[in-house]
């Protein structure tokens, strides 16, 4: 039996796929792949960097906040004690010569303010920024200042430099609550425990009582760049705010002489950058929270002089 074989060229066949790849091919595949791993990555970083943000405001915000809450419970319970001739309720101000270097108002100009309630750039414009308050379906404010820049009118106060202001009074014992103690406390931007900018309470419990004195110091913020109160002034015509108080020198002021203000606003501005706050240096553009609240001294508004003002 003949058999008979014949050969083909298979390289030749219709239809045949090349078994590779040119180099070309593959630059353009690597070149590919790099830009859409390069765009992962740019997204990837970008999530990350906003996590890192979100979390860097959310703990700035709970530092300021725990610390308004304390000293808005103890700011409230300032005492006018009639038994003593000398009251004590001293409020320092500090400004710094800079602030976050945010151009927040966006005028072009960078930290032109003090925490003052007043107009200091000259940017608050009468029967627009003169902002009221809904009450009762209508707009309120009070009367002396109508038309006057006033604290949370727009313009007021929005692009600050950091203070540093102190905070010191003295709680007297309530008669109506026996088992209140007489504290002096103080709060401040200090140096705590090595670390900077820690803002810090300072309570001295029975000053008056040298068998029962005793000291306690607690922080209850950290990277605090800016601390700042304003006082209610009474005793002003027309009542508004000042940027300090010393009740030592009640008997000089015009009647009614009363000798701790009517309401203390507070606001606290802390770090909320995602580098470590070591890094920061004063001056320098910054990330920050800034968290304000006005609080009320109860006895004042109840004292009689007070109410015969209104």
């Amino acid at each position: 039996m003949n058999r008979r074989f014949t050969s083909c060229n298979l390289t030749q066949s219709p239809g045949f796929m090349k078994n590779g790849i040119t180099l070309i091919e593959l630059l353009v595949a690597i070149t590919i792949t790099g830009i859409f791993l390069a765009g992962v990555m740019e997204a990837f970083i970008y999530i990350i960097r906003s996590a890192e943000e979100s979390e860097a405001n959310l703990e700035a915000v709970t530092n300021a906040r725990a610390a308004l809450e304390i000293m808005s419970k103890e700011i409230k319970t300032a005492r006018i004690d009639r038994r003593r001739p000398i009251q004590f309720f001293h409020g320092q101000s500090l400004d710094e010569l800079y602030g976050d270097r945010v151009d927040n108002d966006q005028d072009g100009r960078l930290d032109e303010e003090i925490r003052d309630a007043q107009d200091d750039d000259g940017d608050y414009l009468i029967g627009i920024d003169d902002l009221h308050t809904n009450f009762n379906g209508g707009l309120y404010e009070r009367q002396d200042l109508l038309n006057i820049s006033d604290l949370g009118d727009r313009h007021i106060d929005e692009d600050c430099r950091f203070s540093r202001d102190s905070l010191e009074f003295i709680t007297f014992p309530d008669p109506n609550n026996p088992g209140f103690q007489e504290k002096n406390i103080r709060y401040q931007i200090t140096t705590y425990d090595g670390q900077p900018n820690v803002l810090v309470r300072h309570i001295t419990y029975n000053p008056h009582d040298s068998d029962n004195t005793y000291e306690e110091e607690d922080p209850i913020a950290f990277g605090v760049l800016s601390l700042s109160f304003l006082y209610w002034d009474p005793n002003r015509i027309p009542m508004n705010w000042v940027t300090s108080w010393d009740s030592l020198y009640a008997p000089m002021f015009p009647d009614p002489q009363i000798e701790l203000p009517v309401a203390v606003h507070i606001a606290v501005t802390v770090y909320a950058g995602i580098d470590p706050f070591e890094e920061y240096q004063p001056g320098q553009k910054v990330d920050t929270i800034t968290l304000e609240t006005v609080v009320n001294i109860e006895q004042v508004l109840k004292d009689e002089r007070y109410q015969n003002l209104k």
